[in-house]
């Protein structure tokens, strides 16, 4: 199969997964938005909000989307009851993990007042927190669906539902972020519970088309359930605790300038947040031919193409590289206009503005980490791609922001948040680079073990 053949496939199988995550940033960008027209403080608690419950969700999810290679390799071999039975232990999987969020977040203002947050803005964020928390459950279980759905090439319905998402999301932040309907008004903190009644529609949503769709029953996993199993359990945690612990690294470096930027104020807060909620718009690509290229090379092992799995995995990251190559400019030219999107006050949508002159800078290097981690997924290496990130990020990238935000370089002075996106910068270079040699060891070392055989 040529290049083009396969950036073919893999475009069919990831715009769907695409654009079903954009349309859960657009959600943040709704949430960003409102309650940024409510006021600077506001965002910020929405801001500070996303910041803590973001990595939880991500790491969680993660450790669920193990079951994506398992698979991913079962519908290669055509093993489809082994489809099913895995799909449930995945249930099981996301549900459990999905109470954990519930211990954490009485922790969560303490936390922000010892970092230097104003109480009132850490007491209106843990408002914040526990609306998402109660959805989370819902949240992981509607993801281990899409994971199952998509290993099996039924992406469509996952966007189809996550657009519907973003409809209901935007009326129950009209509704609880203002005030409507006889409700009082919660301002930021509304938006964490409009979201967490947003994930039980859709957990229902997906759970009927799943149940109902002719595509599923090949695959039906509705039937014979039972109690999860030990031996399935450990299968996928073996895979999916390095995943959680990569997209933890990874997510809470860039999380975490939002708290460690806190002591300079709400303007430094919400800038933050604009900037990273436009670029994790532009990241959607990359992150959803990721995925796209998990399932494909799972695809090719499970059917014992070695060769094809290689192929798939170094075609994504081509096709990774060519979309990063095309999105510098946009966001360069669209940097202001952009800004004044999520908010009205003018101090803030400078800092944006120029914060996303770092966000363009960094779209290669963001696209060849995330493709290659799909590609190494699909190989089922989960282990690499964690010590990477921990070493690039926590090792790297977040200690050189924090002495540059807080104390500068060469006499500057505290570069702010400025000195924290450097450091992220920093970061996405280096791991950036490791993973793609270790793709390349990977993939080689499986066409070289096929050829033995």
């Amino acid at each position: 199969m040529s290049f083009r053949q396969e950036a073919g496939a893999l475009l069919a199988l990831g715009m769907p997964i695409v654009l079903s995550q954009i349309a859960q940033v657009v959600m943040g960008l709704l949430d960003t938005v409102m309650s940024g027209h409510a006021g600077a403080f506001e965002q910020a608690v929405v801001g500070l909000g996303v910041a803590l419950w973001i990595p939880v969700f991500i790491g969680l999810m993660s450790v669920v989307q193990a079951v994506s290679p398992i698979i991913a390799h079962h519908f290669g071999a055509g093993d489809r009851a082994a489809v099913a039975r895995d799909a449930r232990e995945g249930l099981w999987l996301a549900l459990c993990a999905g109470l954990v969020p519930l211990l954490l977040v009485p922790l969560a203002p303490p936390l922000l007042v010892a970092l230097r947050i104003d109480p009132a803005l850490a007491q209106r964020t843990g408002v914040f927190l526990w609306g998402i928390v109660l959805g989370l459950p819902a949240a992981l279980v509607y993801r281990s669906l899409a994971f199952y759905s998509s290993s099996i090439n039924q992406t469509r319905p996952v966007m189809v539902l996550a657009w519907i998402g973003v409809g209901v999301n935007a009326f129950l932040n009209w509704v609880l972020i203002y005030g409507r309907l006889g409700l009082p008004a919660m301002g930021g903190a509304g938006c964490g519970w409009a979201t967490g009644i947003g994930m039980w529609v859709a957990l229902a949503a997906l759970a009927a088309w799943t149940a109902r769709a002719p595509a599923y029953r090949p695959y039906y996993l509705w039937r014979d359930w039972r109690r999860p199993t030990w031996e399935a359990q450990k299968r996928l945690l073996k895979l999916g605790l390095p995943m959680g612990g990569a997209g933890v690294a990874e997510v809470a470096a860039f999380c975490s300038v939002a708290v460690l930027v806190g002591r300079f104020g709400d303007v430094q807060i919400a800038a933050n947040q604009i900037a990273l909620n436009f670029s994790a718009l532009i990241f959607m690509f990359p992150m959803g031919i990721s995925a796209a290229i998990t399932v494909r090379v799972g695809h090719a092992l499970g059917a014992g193409d070695a060769r094809g799995a290689r192929h798939a995995a170094w075609s994504g990251v081509g096709v990774g590289l060519v979309f990063a190559t095309l999105a510098m400019l946009p966001i360069i030219a669209l940097r202001h206009p952009a800004a004044a999107l999520y908010s009205s006050d003018p101090a803030v949508r400078a800092l944006a503005a120029d914060l996303l002159l770092f966000a363009a800078f960094w779209q290669l290097f963001d696209a060849t980490q995330v493709c290659a981690i799909g590609g190494l997924r699909g190989y089922k290496v989960t282990v690499l791609p964690m010590v990477l990130m921990l070493c690039a990020f926590w090792g790297l990238g977040v200690p050189a922001g924090v002495w540059l935000g807080w104390y500068g370089a060469l006499g500057s002075g505290p570069l702010k948040v400025y000195g924290f996106w450097a450091g992220l910068v920093l970061g996405l270079v280096t791991v950036s680079l490791g993973l793609a040699a270790g793709l390349r060891r990977v993939a080689d070392a499986a066409v070289r073990g096929a050829g033995a055989a």
